[in-house]
């Protein structure tokens, strides 16, 4: 009964149930919450584990109903089976096969039946040797063909009805074959274990929140205008994107534009001094230290064994291949050091290249090379670079990061200024394991810009916090949603419907067409981020614009397309003279007229623009007679604006006078 101890150690140990419930989302994270459930008297529980792109130092577990006394967080390795996980899983396929072979059956029953019915047909009565032959009687021919009708759709309803059940089967399969190969080894990923030691008298909840790399989201509108109310309704949603490892299903999301807070360490004036660098020679020191082989590894513990049996399990009952931890690593180098040959996987860490998984083979003994103060090869007196054995090619070390404040003057350390080529080694040069060290980063360079600050956190321009333009708003979404990751999801956030000025802008001078355009103001009583923005008049797209951010009250146009109805007609006539006693002046007058006519059964609003020339010219006069009606003048662009309302069924015009006065035979161009 060993196993049954076993199984029931390792349930009790099982993770508890804490699907994630609610999730905020900022520009470049995301604050994830699960919730878990517990009963009274338990004293422990472990969450799902966490991936790697969780902040183990946002973690914070609290609790409604119980106390916490203390929160472990571990860290584990990508090599550990998940033996829950891979139990759960397999009691799941078993159900998912069991439904699908009666599913099958049921199909394979209900289909014998509908080939029974289809046989059926009527038939002539047996013919006995004294009597004649019976006439056939079709009275209940029409109640037959209709009970073999009958039979045959309510069959064929069922057979349809298990096909569909049998399709929806087989996709949750495909699901739990993916899910098993990546238990099984194909994708494993480390993460981080969350235990909580509780206290607990009563039914409780208790949640898990920490924040996760990998999410964020844009801010997106849709803007209807509806011309018969004069009114427009502007729908605001955010496109949400994640890429954290985990799927968030039916959760409570509120999107935000606040940039969250991080430790930022506060900048420290530091001394300037413009100088010179003494000159200083880097010698060599390499590390050399006696590392014991490593003990014989014991055999494995049951639950190992167990983990083994089970991913055999998992594997041949969803006919996953390969895989395994034995297939999860990735390229790996061999690196000669004279004596010792190094293979594993060169990583690079925040400090540069590393080593992991090293692994040293022996060869035949070889002269160890000495330190600096044992050989002198060139005979200086002084042991420097030249005289170091270079064992191999060795990957170059990571560049040093841009220093945040400058030091004009570096001070010579006492250590050697190292290369793209310098190594560290450590272990022993006749067995053992060796490790490989990225060497530091190089003292400062000169430099003469004042020591730098705090550098803000910089975003895309299509992402909240850029568009919120510092303001931290927070918008709930109108209903759960579920964004799994690598995928993307919109997310509604509100509904308004505000009024607004619809106008048309007619440029006669330059063009024939219309342009709709919507005067709008904010009454929301907080600012709007900006977005891209999708347009509509009534049902039919109108075009795309980038709104900017807007202040309450704070108004702002968007173009809404052309109105092909509206077509402003432009007449110039022109007017030629001589003027003046001595020596004559060619005089020309034009007016112009522009008429807008009005197809529409209601009155629209128009705004017209149109100029008249200015010169720089001493010896050419231009000026405006007059405008009718008044128009807004801009005369140092010769700029023209009337706002007129064009009635229902009718037209409008409107006009404006100019002379132009040059000398004689003058040619005028523009």
């Amino acid at each position: 009964m060993n196993w049954v101890w076993l199984v029931l150690a390792a349930a009790a140990q099982k993770p508890a149930e804490a699907p994630v419930t609610s999730v905020t989302v900022f520009s470049d994270r995301a604050r994830v919450t699960r919730t878990a459930s517990v009963e009274p008297g338990a004293s422990r529980l472990e969450f799902p584990l966490l991936l790697d792109t969780a902040d183990p130092s946002s973690v914070r577990v609290e609790s409604q109903g119980a106390e916490v006394k203390r929160v472990d967080i571990v860290h584990v390795d990508a090599e550990e089976f998940p033996a829950d996980e891979a139990r759960a899983l397999l009691t799941e396929m078993e159900k998912v096969s069991d439904a699908a072979a009666q599913a099958r059956n049921e199909r394979d029953s209900y289909g014998s039946v509908l080939d029974t019915v289809r046989r059926l047909s009527p038939s002539a009565p047996p013919n006995e040797p004294l009597k004649p032959t019976p006439r056939l009687n079709a009275a209940g021919w029409g109640g037959a063909l209709a009970f073999v009708d009958d039979w045959s759709g309510r069959m064929q309803a069922k057979k349809r009805e298990l096909d569909e059940r049998l399709v929806k089967l087989g996709h949750r399969e495909e699901e739990l074959r993916e899910k098993a190969r990546i238990l099984g080894g194909a994708r494993r990923r480390s993460g981080f274990r969350i235990t909580a030691v509780l206290g607990v008298d009563k039914p409780a909840k208790v949640t898990l929140t920490y924040e996760a790399r990998g999410a964020r989201w844009s801010p997106t509108y849709d803007i209807q205008l509806l011309p018969e109310k004069g009114r427009v309704d502007v729908s605001f949603s955010g496109q949400v994107s994640q890429e954290t490892g985990e799927d968030w299903t039916g959760v409570a999301m509120t999107l935000s534009t606040a940039v969250p807070a991080g430790s930022a360490v506060v900048p420290k004036l530091l001394t300037w001094k413009v100088g010179q660098k003494d000159r200083f020679i880097p010698t060599a020191t390499p590390l050399v230290e006696m590392v014991k082989p490593p003990p014989v590894a014991p055999p494995l513990p049951v639950s190992e064994r167990e983990a083994d049996r089970l991913r055999s399990r998992l594997l041949s009952t969803f006919g996953v291949g390969g895989g395994g931890i034995g297939a999860l690593g990735g390229k790996t180098s061999t690196y000669d050091f004279g004596d010792v040959t190094i293979e594993g996987e060169l990583q690079k860490p925040s400090g540069g290249y590393a080593m992991d998984r090293k692994v040293a083979k022996n060869r035949a003994p070889r002269k160890e090379i000495a330190g600096p103060d044992e050989q002198d090869n060139d005979a200086d007196g002084i042991p420097d670079e030249s005289d170091m054995r270079r064992p191999g090619p060795m990957q170059p070390a990571a560049p040093p990061p841009p220093a945040a404040a400058p030091m004009v003057v570096a001070e010579a350390a006492p250590k050697r200024h190292h290369t793209a080529e310098d190594i560290m080694v450590t272990g022993s040069r006749q067995g053992g394991e060796y490790e490989e060290r990225a060497p530091p980063a190089p003292p400062s360079v000169m430099s003469l810009s004042p020591p730098g600050g705090y550098v803000a956190p910089t975003f895309a321009a299509d992402l909240a916090a850029a568009q919120a333009g510092g303001y931290a708003l927070s918008y709930d979404a109108l209903r759960p949603e579920t964004v799994a990751t690598g995928k993307s999801a919109r997310v509604a956030l509100f509904t308004q419907s505000w009024p607004v000025s619809v106008e048309r802008k007619l440029f006669p001078g330059l063009t024939q067409e219309a342009f709709l355009v919507a005067e709008l103001k904010n009454p929301s009583p907080e600012p709007l981020p900006g977005g891209h923005a999708n347009l509509f008049v009534g049902a039919d797209p109108a075009g795309v614009a980038q709104l900017k951010l807007v202040s309450p009250q704070e108004g702002f146009t968007l173009p809404l397309g052309i109105d092909r109805a509206i077509k402003p007609v432009r007449n110039v006539k022109v007017v030629d003279a001589e003027k003046g006693v001595i020596g004559k002046d060619d005089l020309s007058e034009y007016r112009v007229t522009i008429e807008v006519a009005n197809p529409y059964d209601l009155p629209i609003q128009t705004r017209i623009h149109d100029q008249w020339p200015i010169t720089d010219d001493k010896n050419v006069e231009v000026k405006l007679l007059k405008t009718e009606p008044y128009a807004t003048q801009d005369k140092v662009k010769g700029a023209l604006e009337w706002r007129v309302q064009v009635p229902a069924r009718g037209k409008t015009s409107v006009e404006f006078d100019y002379s132009i006065r040059r000398p004689k035979s003058w040619l005028l161009h523009q």
